[in-house]
């Protein structure tokens, strides 16, 4: 009962999960261009990955903290927001949603909730560079990355965010799959992997 709401939940959340051409995602920009194309060409192997309990217990983690964020600190959850940038003579359209946007002290503070098997090399790059798009976007100077692990719970203060001209090339690469895949560990856990021609591992 309780098992069969998780997973329609987790496949309506999936379904309605759509960007038009001249969109992309945050998450696009800090992960293998070819896994974004493949989702659009592939969609049921893109959709097996939404019923792996890993992906699950991320959920819950988040949903958790975004409440007691919500409780103790007022904060804002799941945040929308959007910016245009000028790509190759077109506009793309940059979207992104932050788990949360807290207000201390006259400042706002992104923050970035992340779950993790280990917490070997925290905080992790693609981690940090996704916070960084975040900042952009939001026009805030200042984020906090949060880890949950099973050996700790930390949070990393993040202070530098991405500049447009990083963003435009992190576009760039993105729609001509230029670097692909963007960090040499991505194949080992990529369910297209099977099918991908630029397969590292």
């Amino acid at each position: 009962m309780i098992v069969e709401r998780l997973y329609t939940s987790k496949l309506q959340d999936y379904l309605q999960h759509k960007k038009d051409e001249d969109t992309l995602y945050v998450t696009d920009l800090v992960r293998c261009p070819l896994k974004v194309r493949f989702e659009e060409q592939y969609k049921e192997l893109a959709m097996s990955e939404v019923f792996a309990p890993s992906m699950l217990l991320g959920d819950l983690v988040h949903s958790g903290l975004e409440d007691f964020l919500k409780r103790e600190f007022n904060a804002e959850v799941e945040v929308e927001g959007e910016k245009e940038i000028p790509v190759n003579g077109k506009t793309v359209k940059i979207k992104g949603r932050a788990d949360a946007i807290i207000q201390q002290n006259n400042e706002r503070i992104v923050v970035e909730i992340k779950s993790a098997k280990g917490d070997k090399g925290l905080p992790l790059e693609h981690h940090k560079a996704q916070l960084q798009l975040y900042l952009w976007l939001f026009n805030v100077r200042k984020g906090i990355l949060i880890y949950v692990t099973p050996d700790r719970v930390t949070e990393y203060i993040i202070d530098q965010p991405a500049d447009e001209v990083g963003v435009i090339r992190l576009t760039e690469e993105t729609l001509r799959a230029s670097k692909a895949p963007r960090y040499q560990w991505e194949c080992k856990y990529c369910v297209f992997k099977v099918i991908c021609p630029n397969r590292k591992s």
